[in-house]
């Protein structure tokens, strides 16, 4: 099979997309040739691990969420809409991170900030707050953990040597993924209510900790940028089948973390397997990362992402039918694990298509991509569950992860997407 080449937009060049980036981030330098407070082998560890605390922190509240609103009354449908409030909170922030990052004096700068706020978000959850501050906070939550896992990408990316990018950023992926999973499993040591909130955000308070034993990395973020349509059109085309990867994927988490553990609930598992399906999906997730990639590398990316959907629907009809027995949690692992993956291959895509300046654009516009899907999966999850009970959002999920991983298979095949 012939190997998939990495193409760069046409013109105009990349570079102009993006203007101003620093020289370092021109050149190929990477953060193990800066000076920082730790030996230069350690940055990326101690950098992934705080980025882990901050994921961990944020997942671990959305399950949490979901079922104290559901135990306190709360219908299905205000569920997915408070979910959807974080999402699009999130979604409308995403664009503005370079500028933001640029404004306070780098991406390490507002990742420390956006974790200390979202800890704040989370401390305020942990009151118990009447339902109108509920949307007050988790709004908030949502601009600040999007900064955080905008920037963490962006630093991750800037970190990860020349020729070495797949395997680190592998490697950070799937330690995203683990904090995914294993965040709500705090849970159980915390138990299902209101205060659990607050460890979410001790979690936080902890990788901005770690984060103080950084410095900025060269190349994150552009200093500056100049954008216009002209300029963005041919990104636009190129980022078809990798923002259409990110969107499937945030549209299938976003319903499996806030609609999943209410749609678990009916199905007769108790509150604390319900709150921790997240654990199961996030596991799965997690394990999935480098298979996936490998047949990818093997057979093609638009294979790869066809056979991710065609799992995912047959994970969707089945967890429900094998509800609340013990055979859902490997069943919802595998499910995990393809919905995880095409996020995952959305990014490898966007690898083979972008290069220099203009990848960060690119890398922008997977994360916006994502949060659309999940703005957009979470309200219709709660509004399916509450509207069409039993099977009609097990067979929505299903119907979607098939219809658009075909799309996406075809789009991946086509030189220019």
């Amino acid at each position: 099979m012939r190997p998939e080449t990495r193409l760069t937009p046409p013109s105009p060049d990349p570079q102009t997309v993006i203007e101003g980036a620093p020289e370092s981030a021109r050149n190929t330098m990477s953060v193990t040739q800066i000076a920082a407070p730790l030996p230069a082998p350690a940055q990326f560890p101690v950098f992934v691990a705080a980025a882990t605390c901050g994921f961990a922190g944020v997942w671990m509240s959305v399950p949490l969420a979901a079922v104290i609103l559901t135990e306190a009354g709360v219908s299905p449908a205000l569920v997915g809409l408070y979910a959807a409030s974080v999402w699009v909170a999130a979604l409308l922030t995403a664009p503005a991170s370079p500028w933001l990052a640029s404004w306070v004096g780098g991406a390490l700068r507002l990742h420390q900030l956006a974790g200390l706020t979202s800890a704040v978000a989370l401390l305020g959850l942990a009151t118990n707050p009447p339902l109108a501050l509920w949307f007050v906070f988790g709004g908030l939550l949502g601009i600040a953990s999007c900064l955080t896992w905008t920037t963490a990408d962006a630093i991750a990316g800037a970190m990860a040597p020349p020729g070495r990018e797949g395997r680190f950023l592998g490697i950070y992926q799937t330690f995203i993924s683990a904090a995914i999973g294993g965040g709500p499993a705090v849970l159980w040591l915390s138990g299902v209510q209101s205060g659990a909130f607050a460890a979410s955000a001790g979690l936080m308070m902890l990788g901005v900790a770690l984060t103080l034993l950084l410095r900025e990395v060269p190349g994150a973020v552009p200093r500056r940028m100049r954008l216009s349509f002209v300029r963005l059109r041919p990104v636009a085309l190129m980022m078809a089948a990798p923002a259409g990867a990110a969107m499937l994927c945030g549209a299938l988490e976003g319903t499996a973390g806030a609609v999943f553990p209410v749609q678990g609930l009916a199905l007769g598992l108790a509150a604390g397997a319900a709150a921790t399906i997240v654990v199961a999906t996030g596991f799965g997730n997690m394990l999935a990362q480098y298979p996936v990639g490998m047949l990818a590398d093997r057979f093609g990316t638009h294979r790869a992402l066809l056979g991710c959907a065609v799992v995912v629907a047959l994970g969707s009809l089945l967890w429900p039918w094998l509800a609340p027995g013990w055979g859902i949690w490997p069943v919802l692992a595998v499910w995990g694990g393809a919905a995880g993956a095409i996020y995952t291959l959305g990014m490898v895509r966007a690898v083979q298509r972008f290069a220099g300046p203009a990848r960060a654009l690119g890398m922008a516009g997977l994360n916006t991509a994502y949060l659309l899907g999940g703005a957009l999966g979470a309200p219709l999850g709660g509004l399916l569950l509450e509207a069409v009970p039993g099977w009609g959002l097990p067979v929505a999920v299903a119907t979607v992860a098939l219809g658009g991983g075909l799309a996406l298979s075809v789009a991946a095949l086509r030189r220019g997407a």
